[in-house]
């Protein structure tokens, strides 16, 4: 299809609809790409058209085809008669590297669940029973894997969330956080690279933890970091044992009833005055923003049967609920609240 400067006013333009149609079709060439491991057979050797055709079992015309358009992407780059990879496809498309990110893609491209859209609007039903369960836990083991790569430029944009949340802890004593589905632990391993009296417990599942284990120890951080394999639903955690509770991009999959759940055992195992965070898509009271948070929307009703993207209002409510105070949200195009564990004179009294 044609493309066309998009306009930008309050005409008709239908600009924004073949741009929607085209990011379907470049994502269309990376599913395919992937699926025949283009990437991998060129990081192999196999840099011309007739050699990547001869060792995938693919027609000349067909994988042509498919690789000027790779070029077109910027994933590929053609040089006479070879095709050499891009710093990105090299970086994440190659399989057997650690960094390897295709299988995540390829969950996240899946068109037999994201087709069903329609479908789930009408029923309710979502295709995936939870969005924590083990059908998950290949892709976010595959976005912690891909993590290894740039975690220096993500480390930059989490320094910049704890610049906001402005928590210092006292240099005389340890600092105990629990990360709770932090998936390559990012957010808490860049807390605890500031703060040397800072020790983290991340908890997650055991295919993602094995690549966070990798990070922390990239970031110089394996004498800082013990790992929990578990499920957010089901913790087991001793009382008073965590200055810092962070709860990572899963509390919008949950509903109402399991985040209250959650955030109460949160609030049992803080101290007094401890803390939780919450890093996850927060929308707007109206629901027309910040930026993309709308659109996360779509995968929480794909893949979870009672989540919803929770404005602050409503994750201030379960806060409270859970006996939280001091619920603070922050100006983020993303999604960041906090909460103090303050408990009342009584309940001082009664210890």
């Amino acid at each position: 299809m044609a493309r066309r400067a998009t306009r930008v006013d309050d005409s008709p333009n239908r600009d924004v609809l073949d741009d929607i149609a085209f990011g379907l079709l470049k994502a269309t060439v990376l599913k395919a790409a992937i699926e025949l491991e283009i990437f991998t057979r060129i990081a192999e050797g196999h840099r011309t058209l007739p050699a990547l055709a001869r060792v995938g079992g693919t027609s000349e015309r067909g994988t042509r085809i498919l690789l000027d358009a790779l070029c077109f992407t910027g994933l590929l780059v053609k040089q006479h008669s070879e095709y050499r990879l891009s710093p990105t496809a090299e970086a994440f498309l190659v399989k057997g590297k650690l960094s390897y990110y295709g299988d995540g893609l390829l969950d996240d491209l899946a068109w037999d669940a994201r087709g069903q859209l329609s479908k789930t609007v009408r029923t309710g039903k979502s295709v995936v029973a939870a969005a924590y369960s083990d059908a998950f836990e290949p892709m976010r083991a595959a976005c912690a894997a891909s993590t290894l790569v740039d975690w220096q430029e993500q480390a930059e944009s989490m320094n910049a969330l704890w610049d906001k949340l402005d928590i210092a802890p006292d240099g005389a004593k340890l600092f105990r956080v629990l990360d709770i589905a932090g998936g390559a632990g990012l957010l808490s391993f860049t807390f605890a690279k500031r703060n040397p009296t800072v020790r983290v417990a991340a908890l997650d599942r055991p295919m993602v933890l094995s690549y966070t284990k990798q990070i922390a120890e990239t970031m110089g951080l394996a004498s800082q970091v013990s790992f929990l394999a578990g499920d957010p639903l089901n913790l087991e955690l001793r009382p008073d044992s965590f200055d810092l509770v962070l709860v990572g991009n899963i509390a919008d999959y949950f509903s109402t009833e399991q985040n209250i759940g959650l955030f109460r055992k949160a609030y049992e195992a803080l101290i007094p005055n401890g803390r939780i965070v919450i890093n996850a898509p927060v929308a707007d009271e109206d629901h027309k923003g910040p930026g993309e948070v709308p659109l996360t929307g779509v995968g929480m009703l794909l893949f979870s049967a009672e989540g919803d993207v929770y404005t602050f209002a409503e994750y201030r409510g379960m806060l409270e609920t859970a006996g939280f105070s001091e619920v603070t949200g922050y100006k983020d195009d993303w999604g960041l609240i906090s909460a103090r564990r303050i408990e009342s004179t009584q309940a001082k009294q009664d210890k």
